[in-house]
């Protein structure tokens, strides 16, 4: 008897429940991400370019906790180990990145040669989450270059837009107008 009051209610709410799944869904993607504390950033000797993103030169292991505590949950490392005598190895940032409960992306390239693994796994990072990240190599232009590129390609900033956030972080991107132009053309 239960059963047979139960099947229609089930059936009759079935695609209510379905659309409240499907709208939760939709409305927590659309809940901004928490953005980093700039100030924290800075302090810390961070490069704050947008909301959720920032570069810097090469850092230390040390300093993860300080990018921590500013609120950022991504580390994207451009820099291949190796490159500097001084350099603290990506096993090691990743080990500690994972302690502090940071997601350490490694994505090296050398100087002017962006390969097509690279640019596809940042383009897949941030199309997976828009979480506050630091991005790092040597002085950082690799980083900035990198981001500049894959957010004019994806179409969320114009070429312009790009340079610009560029320069309000201390990098001069002017030389890679040429590339973002015709990569925003590629996109339309």
């Amino acid at each position: 008897m239960i059963v047979s009051l139960i099947s229609p209610l089930v059936r009759a709410f079935a695609p209510l429940a379905i659309l409240a799944v499907l709208f939760g869904v939709a409305f927590a993607d659309e809940n901004p991400v928490e953005p980093y504390d700039q100030a924290s950033a800075v302090a810390a000797g961070l490069r704050p370019v947008t909301a959720n993103f920032a570069v810097a030169p090469q850092i230390d292991i040390a300093d993860l906790s300080r990018i921590a505590e500013a609120g950022f949950t991504r580390i994207i490392n451009h820099r291949p180990d190796g490159e500097g005598v001084t350099q603290p190895l990506s096993a090691d940032f990743a080990k500690e990145a994972n302690r502090l409960g940071l997601k350490f992306v490694n994505l090296p390239f050398r100087p002017g040669h962006i390969t097509p693994e690279v640019f596809d796994g940042l383009t897949s990072e941030w199309a997976a989450s828009n979480e506050p990240t630091l991005a790092y190599c040597r002085s950082g232009t690799r980083a900035i270059t990198l981001w500049a590129r894959s957010e004019v390609s994806a179409g969320h900033i114009t070429p312009a837009q790009a340079i610009a956030a560029a320069d309000s972080a201390g990098y001069n991107l002017q030389s890679q107008r040429s590339v973002l132009e015709q990569l925003a053309k590629v996109k339309n």
